[in-house]
């Protein structure tokens, strides 16, 4: 993460000014374990998976996949465990984790859908302004018709409630048209990665097969129409994801572990949104939205590869409210 952060502009001078404090994101994921980087800021935790009742006894938050832990880690880690060297890009923010994939890394769309209503009844209780989702739908094939209209109406709805959702692309490229159905939502801002001129450790840059737009009529697809109607301008931005540094669920073993793509992309566009709305409390998702992309700098791919561009932190912090 401190490549990361170092790459992005995090650490200059205005931007290194703000840690997201005061900030509630939520994630649906596969859980947090207690981490000391994470201690003391995971305020609200919520099994959807049924996995603790069955296999595991005791209480409190946890990760049995690791894949949450680490993405939590990216956005909200303040380095405790390394001296500040791996700390997340929000470091300050307070976290709401709800836990939708299993053991496995696997999850299915009612434990999801259970997970949305869960963030949107949060908000009686917590002024939640972010929604991170670094969740892959591997097919649309099989999706129930009915569980997808109540999907897209959580979604919708907290979108209409403020909360700006951040989802990851997918790892289906290069190929055009093989963003995640979640990524391809109106209703969420869509991260691809792109690493920039990182050249990686022996193994694939992750923008070699982050998924690619445009974004289809998911209405049509999962009546398997062919007919591709109002096709969006998706993905929105990128950020890097590979060989990500950050926290390790298996703490005892190794604090830290390299994780890659668009799921560790992700929650590095969130932390940077909870970075804008310490600075910007009153800034409404559509503003943000805005800023977010129009501080992007382009690298001159086709919008389809990478949105508006890359993700800078410090140019996002620059901008102005108007």
């Amino acid at each position: 993460m401190d490549r990361i952060r170092r790459m992005l502009g995090c650490d200059l001078y205005d931007a290194s000014n703000y840690t997201g404090r005061g900030v509630y994101v939520a994630v649906l994921d596969s859980g947090v374990a207690p981490h000391p980087d994470l201690r003391g800021r995971v305020v609200e935790f919520r099994d959807f998976t049924g996995e603790r009742r069955a296999r595991i006894p005791q209480r409190g938050m946890y990760d049995d996949n690791g894949h949450g832990t680490h993405v939590c880690g990216v956005l909200a880690g303040n380095g405790a465990a390394s001296r500040g060297r791996y700390r997340g890009i929000a470091p300050e923010c307070l976290l709401l984790c709800g836990k939708v994939l299993d053991r496995k890394g696997g999850g299915n769309l009612k434990n999801l859908i259970q997970g949305l209503e869960w963030v949107i009844a949060l908000r009686k209780r917590y002024p939640v302004k972010v929604l991170n989702i670094s969740i892959e739908m591997e097919s649309d094939e099989s999706i129930d018709r009915d569980e997808w209209a109540l999907f897209k109406t959580y979604m919708e709805t907290i979108w209409a409630a403020d909360i700006l959702i951040v989802a990851a692309a997918g790892n289906k490229g290069p190929n055009l048209m093989t963003l995640s159905p979640i990524g391809e939502c109106a209703s969420c801002i869509c991260v691809g990665c792109h690493d920039g001129d990182y050249k990686g450790k022996g193994s694939r840059l992750c923008n070699e097969y982050s998924s690619r737009g445009p974004g289809r009529d998911l209405d049509n697809r999962i009546s398997n129409s062919k007919c591709i109607s109002n096709p969006l301008k998706k993905p929105d931005i990128v950020a890097p994801g590979t060989d990500i540094v950050s926290c390790n669920y298996k703490y005892a073993l190794s604090p830290y572990v390299a994780k890659s793509g668009t799921s560790m992309s992700a929650p590095i566009v969130s932390g940077a949104c909870a970075l804008c709305l310490q600075k910007y409390p009153g800034l409404g998702n559509q503003d943000l939205r805005r800023m977010l992309l129009n501080s992007a700098q382009d690298l001159g791919e086709s919008w389809s590869k990478q949105g508006a561009g890359m993700l800078r932190i410090d140019q996002l912090l620059a901008r102005k409210v108007v």
